[in-house]
C-alpha cells in the first residue's frame, strides 16, 4: 500500500490521508519511493491556485481529489526503463505521498523528464528530475535547503531579473507583502546584493513576524499591515505581492494612488482572502507566472547561461540562509498531514523550515 495527502479541491482546509494499492509498472515506467520533502507556505499557494493554475493536474488521484505538489527527494526502487536504474536518488516535483510512478524521457546523465501523457502540456520546469549522482551542485549535506528554498528561490531569481530589466517600473521604493515568506526573503536578498542607491526595500508583515523580518537584515523598513494607512504615499512605489490579500491590496492601492507604478502578484500566502479586489485605484495587479518567465530567460540566455546565473545567485543565498531559519524534521504521513493543516491555518512560524521524512520515525 502507498499513502498520499488527499485534498478537497474546492476547500483546501479539508485534507485527509488515503491509502492505495501499489500498481504494477508498465513498460518504460519507473517507481520513485518518496524519501523526504519540504512543506512551506508555497505549497499552500499550489493548493489554493490548484484549479486556476493547473497544479492539481500533475498528480491525479484515484479518488478525484487533489494531490499536493511538493519538492523533494526520492529513490528509484523499480525501473522498466533501460536508461534509469533502481537505486538512483533523484530530486524534483513530487506528490506529498509515499511514491510516484514516472515515464522517463529526454534522459541525460544528470536529469530526465516525466513524459507521462497527462504531463505533456504542463510547464517543463516542473517535469524535470535531477539525477543526484551527476547533478551539478548537488550536495547531500544541503538537501534540506535545496528542498525548502531552491524552488522558491527560482521564482525570486526570475522576479529580480524582471525588475531590473524593467527599471523597477520607475519606482523609488519596493513593497514586499508577506515579507516573512521565504520567497520574499530570497527576493530581498537578491535586491540588496546590487541595489540602486536610491531604492528602498519595504517589508510588509504581520505584527507577530515583525521581529523576525527585522532581524533578517534584508529590508530597509519593516511595516505592520495595520500601519499601511500611516505610510508616506510618496515617492513612487512598486508592489511585489506575495500575500495575495484583497484587503491588503485595497489598502495599498488606496494609500499610494497615482504614486503606485505597478503591482506584481506572485503568491497567495493569505489564501483565504485571495479573491482579487475590484475597483482598485492605480494599475491593475498582474500575475507573475514563473514557468513562463523561466522559459523566456532560458531562450534569452541559453540553458547553460541560465544555469550559470541562477547557480551563482543560489550559492550566495544558501550560504546566508542557514542563519535565517530554524530547521524542523517531521516523520511519516500523520505528521505531514498535521503540518499541512497548520500551514493552512497560518500556525507555522515564519522562521521554521519543515522537512517531512516520508517514512515513520
Amino acid at each position: 500500500m502507498v499513502w498520499a495527502l488527499s485534498i478537497d479541491r474546492s476547500d483546501i482546509t479539508k485534507a485527509s490521508l488515503v491509502e492505495e494499492a501499489q500498481r504494477p509498472l508498465q513498460a518504460g515506467e519507473a517507481r520513485l519511493a518518496v524519501s523526504r520533502f519540504a512543506l512551506t507556505a508555497n505549497n499552500i499557494t499550489y493548493a489554493a491556485f490548484g484549479e486556476a493554475m493547473g497544479y492539481w493536474r500533475f498528480f491525479p488521484g484515484a479518488d478525484g481529489r487533489g494531490r499536493l505538489p511538493v519538492w523533494g527527494f526520492a529513490q528509484v526502487t523499480e525501473s522498466r526503463c533501460d536508461a534509469l536504474n533502481a537505486g538512483e536518488r533523484v530530486y524534483g516535483y513530487l506528490p506529498a505521498a509515499s511514491e510516484l510512478i514516472v515515464t522517463p524521457g529526454k534522459i541525460r546523465p544528470d536529469s530526465f523528464f516525466d513524459a507521462a501523457p497527462h504531463r505533456a502540456e504542463l510547464p517543463p520546469v516542473y517535469n524535470r528530475y535531477e539525477r543526484c549522482a551527476a547533478a551539478a551542485g548537488y550536495d547531500a549535506a544541503r538537501e534540506a535547503a535545496q528542498m525548502v528554498l531552491q524552488p522558491l528561490f527560482l521564482t525570486s531569481f526570475l522576479i529580480d531579473a524582471y525588475l531590473r530589466d524593467t527599471g523597477f517600473s520607475g519606482a523609488a521604493r519596493i513593497v514586499l507583502t508577506s515579507a516573512s515568506s521565504k520567497t520574499a526573503l530570497a527576493l530581498a536578498f537578491l535586491l540588496k546584493r546590487n541595489k540602486p542607491e536610491a531604492l528602498r526595500i519595504e517589508a510588509l508583515t504581520s505584527a507577530r513576524n515583525a521581529a523576525f523580518v527585522h532581524a533578517s537584515g534584508l529590508y530597509d523598513d519593516v511595516i505592520a499591515y495595520e500601519d499601511i494607512g500611516r505610510m508616506d504615499p510618496e515617492p513612487a512605489r512598486l508592489i511585489v505581492d506575495f500575500a495575495g490579500s484583497a484587503e491588503v491590496n485595497q489598502a495599498l492601492h488606496t494609500r499610494f494612488g497615482e504614486n503606485l507604478n505597478a503591482n506584481i502578484r506572485v503568491g497567495g500566502a493569505h489564501w483565504d482572502d485571495s479573491t482579487p479586489a475590484s475597483g482598485l485605484p492605480g494599475p491593475r495587479p498582474v500575475f507573475f507566472f514563473a514557468p513562463d518567465h523561466a522559459r523566456d530567460r532560458i531562450a534569452e540566455w541559453g540553458p547553460d547561461g541560465f544555469a550559470m546565473r541562477q547557480g551563482e545567485a543560489w550559492s550566495s543565498f544558501v550560504a546566508a540562509a542557514d542563519n535565517l531559519l530554524a530547521w524542523r524534521s517531521l516523520y511519516g504521513p500523520q505528521e505531514a498531514l498535521s503540518a499541512y493543516q497548520a500551514l493552512v491555518r497560518g500556525d507555522v512560524s515564519a522562521s521554521e523550515a519543515l522537512i517531512v521524512e516520508a517514512g515513520a520515525r
